[in-house]
C-alpha cells in the first residue's frame, strides 16, 4: 500500500546562485558525506539538483518539511551500481519512517537542460 508519494523540482539556475558547487558549507549541511564523494566523480550541477529535489519529495512523503527539525544529512538518495538512486535514511527520519510504516522507497530523478525532477514513493 501507498502510504506517501512526494515529487520536487529545482530550477539549475537556484542551485548555480546559490553556489552549491563550491560552497562547502552549503554542502555539509545538505548533502551527506557519500552523496558528496558520489558528486565528486560527477562534478555536475545537476546532481546536486536531483539530490535536493529527492529530498525534498522525501520530506514530501513523510508530510514534513525542513522546519519540523529533520535534517536534510538524514536523507541520503544514493545510487546503485547501475546509477540507479535510492533512499536510504539515518536518525530522526529513519524512525518517522519506521513509525508511519514505510518499509519500501522508490525514487526517479530526471534532468533537463534547465531543471531536475524527482518522484518519490513510500511503501509499507
Amino acid at each position: 500500500m501507498i502510504i506517501g508519494i512526494g515529487c520536487d523540482i529545482v530550477e539549475h539556475k537556484v542551485s548555480k546562485d546559490l553556489d552549491w558547487p563550491n560552497n562547502k558549507q552549503i554542502q555539509e549541511r545538505i548533502f551527506s558525506a557519500k552523496e558528496l564523494e558520489i558528486y565528486a566523480s560527477k562534478k555536475q550541477l545537476k546532481f546536486l539538483s536531483g539530490r535536493f529535489a529527492a529530498k525534498e519529495a522525501v520530506l514530501k512523503c513523510l508530510s514534513k518539511g525542513m522546519e519540523d527539525g529533520i535534517s536534510l544529512t538524514d536523507i541520503e538518495i544514493l545510487q546503485l551500481i547501475d546509477g540507479a538512486p535510492f533512499v536510504s535514511l539515518s536518525g530522526n527520519t529513519m524512525e518517522l519512517s519506521k513509525t508511519m510504516g514505510i518499509r519500501k522507497w522508490h525514487v526517479t530523478i530526471s534532468h533537463s537542460l534547465n531543471f531536475s525532477h524527482a518522484f518519490v514513493i513510500a511503501e509499507d
